[in-house]
């Protein structure tokens, strides 16, 4: 979003929140009152297509959120570490999670909401006196095609996590308020971005929402503390990875967990080989990711708006 919008990133997210909402409607209105597997039973071509698909896109969003994650740790956590070695125990949790009844998973996420809460309003708050209103004007400088490409990108990633929870029926007032939520945690984040650092200077980072907490310093005395605050973002990507575990599990309807674990090894092992140590690659990735969103995104919502037209016939 920083690439594609500059400085103007925040209003984007504006625009992007709008356009989202019709997509949020078609999670709602699509979501399902059984789980995936009962749904597409039948093996005509349409279930295999749905199934085909959806499995790719869980599998991608595994394959990308890997990628984040291990590439984060590599870069500041563990750089002298083995990523097979760093980074296996935290996939293989989030497998282990994902073998447990839903109302399991539900507990963990709620429990790390509140840690995360807490610690995003300790962060922002933190570093309010870092904020520089220059660094916003002049506003609306980078064009109305370039803010709308950047709100779509917005929209695409704001959106797709819903499709982890296709078969968790939820009514659309419910859906459009924890998308509000998170739409408003991602423009609070951004706009500290931009009014800390500048559009330009953000760009220069490969994780810039973590260099900007080098700049909390209370009292003189609590510093260097980063590496701590930034855990939240490793809490999302653990529940958004036990979630994709779980729908792969009941897409492909096996009963032995140990497949899921070498899957993720599978994937992690491609990260390792070809990702970590080669940027270019992942800087491919991440270019390409918001295509490849909006493309699994357009045709999974056709084929299910297919199926269930045919249902009702």
């Amino acid at each position: 979003m920083l690439n594609a919008g500059d400085k103007d990133a925040w209003l984007a997210i504006i625009l992007g929140f709008l356009i989202g909402i019709p997509f949020i409607y078609l999670y709602s209105y699509l979501s399902l009152n059984q789980s995936i597997h009962d749904y597409l039973a039948k093996n005509n071509i349409l279930n295999i297509l749905i199934k085909a698909l959806l499995l790719l896109y869980y599998l991608f969003i595994i394959f990308f959120l890997v990628i984040i994650f291990s590439i984060f740790i590599y870069s500041f956590y563990l750089p002298f570490t083995k990523t097979l070695i760093s980074c296996t125990p935290f996939l293989f949790l989030a497998v282990f999670l994902s073998t447990k009844n839903n109302p399991s998973i539900i507990r963990v996420a709620k429990v790390l909401f509140y840690i995360n809460l807490a610690l995003l309003i300790f962060k922002y708050s933190m570093l309010v006196p870092h904020l520089k209103l220059e660094n916003f004007l002049p506003i609306f400088t980078i064009g109305s095609k370039k803010l709308f490409k950047t709100a779509i990108i917005f929209a695409l990633f704001a959106t797709s996590p819903y499709l982890l929870l296709i078969d968790a029926p939820t009514s659309f007032k419910t859906n459009l308020k924890c998308y509000t939520a998170n739409a408003l945690i991602i423009f609070v984040m951004l706009f500290y971005l931009i009014g800390c650092f500048g559009g330009a200077l953000s760009r220069t980072f490969s994780y810039p929402e973590f260099s900007i907490l080098r700049q909390i310093n209370v009292f003189n005395f609590i510093q260097n503390i980063e590496s701590f605050l930034a855990v939240n973002w490793l809490f999302d990507i653990f529940i958004a990875l036990t979630l994709a575990s779980k729908k792969i599990k009941n897409i492909l309807n096996y009963q032995k967990n140990t497949w899921t674990y070498l899957i993720f090894l599978g994937i992690l092992l491609i990260t390792s080989k070809y990702i970590i140590g080669n940027y270019k690659n992942a800087i491919f990735v991440y270019h390409i990711s918001s295509y490849v969103l909006a493309s699994f995104l357009l045709i999974i919502f056709l084929f299910l708006l297919i199926k269930k037209n045919l249902s009702k016939a």
